[in-house]
Protein backbone atom coordinates (compact mmCIF):
# COMPACT_ATOMS: atom_id res chain seq x y z
CA UNK A 1 0.00 0.00 0.00
CA UNK A 2 1.39 3.38 -0.95
CA UNK A 3 2.01 6.00 1.69
CA UNK A 4 -0.53 8.35 0.09
CA UNK A 5 -3.22 5.65 0.15
CA UNK A 6 -2.42 4.90 3.80
CA UNK A 7 -2.80 8.58 4.71
CA UNK A 8 -6.15 8.76 2.87
CA UNK A 9 -7.33 5.60 4.60
CA UNK A 10 -6.36 6.85 8.06
CA UNK A 11 -7.99 10.23 7.42
CA UNK A 12 -11.19 8.59 6.22
CA UNK A 13 -11.25 6.25 9.21
CA UNK A 14 -10.68 9.24 11.51
CA UNK A 15 -13.61 11.18 10.06
CA UNK A 16 -15.82 8.11 10.28
CA UNK A 17 -14.81 7.62 13.92
CA UNK A 18 -15.53 11.31 14.57
CA UNK A 19 -19.05 10.93 13.14
CA UNK A 20 -19.70 7.85 15.29
CA UNK A 21 -18.45 9.67 18.41
CA UNK A 22 -20.59 12.68 17.50
CA UNK A 23 -23.68 10.48 17.27
CA UNK A 24 -22.87 8.92 20.63
CA UNK A 25 -22.35 12.38 22.16
CA UNK A 26 -25.66 13.62 20.80
CA UNK A 27 -27.41 10.53 22.15
CA UNK A 28 -26.30 11.40 25.69
CA UNK A 29 -26.11 15.23 25.77
CA UNK A 30 -28.17 18.14 24.50
CA UNK A 31 -26.81 21.16 22.63
CA UNK A 32 -27.48 24.65 24.07
CA UNK A 33 -29.79 26.79 21.89
CA UNK A 34 -27.19 29.54 21.34
CA UNK A 35 -24.65 27.09 19.80
CA UNK A 36 -27.17 24.95 17.98
CA UNK A 37 -26.84 26.64 14.54
CA UNK A 38 -23.05 26.40 14.48
CA UNK A 39 -23.13 22.81 15.67
CA UNK A 40 -25.75 21.82 13.08
CA UNK A 41 -23.77 23.40 10.21
CA UNK A 42 -20.52 21.72 11.25
CA UNK A 43 -22.29 18.38 11.69
CA UNK A 44 -23.89 18.77 8.24
CA UNK A 45 -20.50 19.34 6.62
CA UNK A 46 -19.00 16.33 8.34
CA UNK A 47 -21.90 14.07 7.43
CA UNK A 48 -21.83 15.44 3.85
CA UNK A 49 -18.31 14.12 3.43
CA UNK A 50 -19.30 10.59 4.46
CA UNK A 51 -19.65 9.31 0.88
CA UNK A 52 -16.02 10.19 0.13
CA UNK A 53 -14.99 8.72 3.47
CA UNK A 54 -16.78 5.44 2.78
CA UNK A 55 -15.24 5.28 -0.71
CA UNK A 56 -11.78 5.74 0.81
CA UNK A 57 -12.37 3.13 3.50
CA UNK A 58 -13.54 0.47 1.07
CA UNK A 59 -10.68 1.29 -1.29
CA UNK A 60 -12.41 3.18 -4.07
CA UNK A 61 -11.11 6.53 -5.13
CA UNK A 62 -13.52 8.73 -7.12
CA UNK A 63 -10.62 10.03 -9.23
CA UNK A 64 -9.60 6.47 -10.03
CA UNK A 65 -13.17 5.64 -11.04
CA UNK A 66 -13.27 8.60 -13.45
CA UNK A 67 -9.90 7.59 -14.90
CA UNK A 68 -11.15 4.06 -15.49
CA UNK A 69 -14.34 5.39 -17.10
CA UNK A 70 -12.33 7.53 -19.52
CA UNK A 71 -10.14 4.51 -20.30
CA UNK A 72 -13.26 2.42 -21.04
CA UNK A 73 -14.57 5.15 -23.36
CA UNK A 74 -11.22 5.24 -25.14
CA UNK A 75 -11.24 1.47 -25.53
CA UNK A 76 -14.79 1.46 -26.88
CA UNK A 77 -13.83 4.06 -29.51
CA UNK A 78 -10.87 1.90 -30.45
CA UNK A 79 -13.11 -1.16 -30.74
CA UNK A 80 -15.55 0.75 -32.98
CA UNK A 81 -12.64 1.76 -35.23
CA UNK A 82 -11.42 -1.85 -35.43
CA UNK A 83 -14.93 -3.09 -36.31
CA UNK A 84 -15.12 -0.53 -39.13
CA UNK A 85 -11.73 -1.67 -40.43
CA UNK A 86 -12.83 -5.31 -40.25
CA UNK A 87 -15.99 -4.53 -42.21
CA UNK A 88 -13.92 -2.71 -44.84
CA UNK A 89 -11.54 -5.68 -45.10
CA UNK A 90 -14.48 -8.08 -45.52
CA UNK A 91 -15.86 -5.88 -48.31
CA UNK A 92 -12.46 -5.81 -50.00
CA UNK A 93 -12.22 -9.62 -49.76
CA UNK A 94 -15.71 -10.07 -51.22
CA UNK A 95 -14.82 -7.70 -54.09
CA UNK A 96 -11.57 -9.61 -54.69
CA UNK A 97 -13.41 -12.93 -54.75
CA UNK A 98 -16.00 -11.53 -57.17
CA UNK A 99 -13.30 -10.16 -59.49
CA UNK A 100 -11.38 -13.42 -59.31
CA UNK A 101 -14.50 -15.42 -60.19
CA UNK A 102 -15.23 -13.08 -63.12
CA UNK A 103 -11.65 -13.31 -64.42
CA UNK A 104 -11.55 -17.10 -64.01
CA UNK A 105 -14.87 -17.36 -65.89
CA UNK A 106 -13.58 -15.20 -68.73
CA UNK A 107 -10.31 -17.16 -68.86
CA UNK A 108 -12.16 -20.49 -68.77
CA UNK A 109 -14.57 -19.50 -71.52
CA UNK A 110 -11.75 -18.18 -73.72
CA UNK A 111 -9.79 -21.41 -73.14
CA UNK A 112 -12.90 -23.46 -73.96
CA UNK A 113 -13.49 -21.40 -77.12
CA UNK A 114 -9.87 -21.77 -78.23
CA UNK A 115 -10.04 -25.56 -77.72
CA UNK A 116 -13.29 -25.83 -79.66
CA UNK A 117 -11.88 -23.85 -82.63
CA UNK A 118 -9.15 -26.40 -83.19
Amino acid sequence: MRKRDLIHYCGAAGIFLMVVLLVLYLANNSIPADNKDIFVSITGMIVGSLSVVIYAIIGRNPEEVSQLQSKVESQSKHIEMLVEQKDEMEKMLIDLQSNLIDNMTIMGSSLFDSLNKK
